[in-house]
Order: C-alpha cells, then structure tokens, then sequence
C-alpha cells in the first residue's frame, strides 16, 4: 500500500471516530440535559429563571462542545448557591456549594448528605453552620430538577 493511500485510510479512520465522536456526545447531552432545560426555559439565550415564590434562581449550562460537564445551579438572595454537576454516563450526581458572607466566599464540595468533601476543618464548620439553608436548597433543586440526592 502507497503512503497515500495509507495517509487517505487512517485520516478517514480518524474522521470517522470523530463523527461518532459528535454523535455520542450530541446524543448523551440532549438525552441527559432534556429534562433540566425544560425545568428552566431558555431566555434571551440562557436558561435562566427566578422563582418569586421562593426567592431563589436557577440555572441550567448545558456541557460545552464536546464537554461532558455542565451543571445546574440554585441561588438565594443571600449569598447561598448550590452547584449540581450530573454525571453524562452515570445516574450520580457531583454537589458544591458557593457560600459568600462577611468573611469571604467560601467554594466547597459537598456529598449527598451535605457533609463537605475536605480536609479543612473551617470548611466543615462553614457547612455545619449553613446546613439547614443547604438542606432548603437541596430540597427545591431535588423539586425543580427532579433529582435524588
């Protein structure tokens, strides 16, 4: 086989993986993030709601091209806002929680039981004290977004 030929063979083998390359990723983010765009309508480009009742925002970011990572967001008024990152392949979830105050803001993962994922004792402490308000997030994402912790 001439070098051509083998240069035409592997950059139309490498095409072709790149395809379904696309193919998968289109398909995972649209079956995966279906449900969660249609919790938070598109407007003005964004997928962006603020819920008067509860005095909360959400959020949608679908993954950027070919990304497998995006997240879905609830904010309050006062500073709290709990981040949602959804696994694409798996049914689990990824939490964190953005806490801004008179001393900082705070960026911490949490797990399902609202229990911070560090080795730092003041972030323990930040979650301790911030839990009941986690936990009233926790509960309105799960309502919005139907998702389990």
């Amino acid at each position: 086989m001439s070098k051509k030929k083998r240069f035409i063979l592997l950059f139309a083998l490498f095409a072709g993986l790149f395809c379904m390359y696309n193919v998968f990723w289109f398909i995972s983010v649209q079956y995966k993030y279906k449900d969660y765009l249609e919790a938070v309508p598109e407007e003005l480009g964004v997928h962006v709601q603020f819920d008067e009742k509860d005095n909360v925002t959400y959020n949608v970011k679908k993954p950027d091209y070919l990304r497998f990572t995006g997240n879905l967001g609830i904010s309050d008024k006062e500073g709290l806002s709990l981040i949602i990152w959804p696994s694409l392949l798996k049914s689990d979830f990824a939490y964190g929680v953005r806490i801004q105050n008179d001393t900082g803001t705070h960026e911490i993962y949490i797990n399902e039981k609202l229990e911070a994922i560090t080795d730092y004792p003041e972030d323990r402490l930040i979650i301790e004290k911030y839990h009941n308000d986690i936990e009233k997030l926790f509960e309105k994402a799960e309502k919005k977004f139907k998702i389990l912790k």
